[in-house]
């Protein structure tokens, strides 16, 4: 009895886990502007592609990660990628970010340089130059964003995604 229970429970929590990486999914789009998405990562390869971008573990309880080019620079250019973090609450979903922002912008070494707050939608966004792209951060919830893009998409992404 105890041996079907749990394996029970472990049912639930796999249902839960999924259930979990397929809503965050849904928050991207598949075109933004005249971007394509071209890859999604859902599960626990997300988070452990959150983890590598970090060079650490981070505590979320699940991610997703999109990548978008538009079609004539999908073979050529740099994507526009898409980070999305769901954490324990909006508490620590700003806190994540804050701490993300202060590293950036204190870390004399940061390859982030500019950085400027732009409100969007009613959002706190906090915009960095870095690597030949904009990169955008914010939280919307208990969701955590990092989007990575060109210049001319930054508006486009923010349209799409600050709602």
């Amino acid at each position: 009895m105890r041996i079907k229970t749990l394996l029970f429970v472990l049912c639930l929590l796999m249902v839960s886990i999924t259930a979990q990486a397929d809503d965050l999914a849904s928050l991207m789009p598949g075109s933004v502007g005249d971007m394509q998405r071209i890859q999604l990562i859902t599960g626990s390869a997300a988070q452990a592609e959150v983890d590598k971008l970090h060079g650490k573990a981070l505590p979320a309880e699940a991610s997703v990660v999109a990548r978008y080019a538009a079609p004539e620079k999908v073979a050529s250019g740099r994507p526009a990628e898409v980070w999305v973090s769901r954490v324990d609450s909006e508490k620590e979903a700003r806190r994540q970010t804050g701490v993300m922002v202060h590293m950036m912008y204190e870390n004399p070494k940061s390859p982030f340089k500019n950085p400027k707050r732009v409100d969007h939608a009613g959002f706190a966004v906090y915009r960095f130059e870095g690597m030949g792209q904009i990169h955008l951060i914010w939280f919307s919830g208990d969701l955590v964003y990092w989007v990575s893009v060109s210049a001319e998409g930054q508006q486009a992404m923010l349209d799409e995604l600050c709602k």
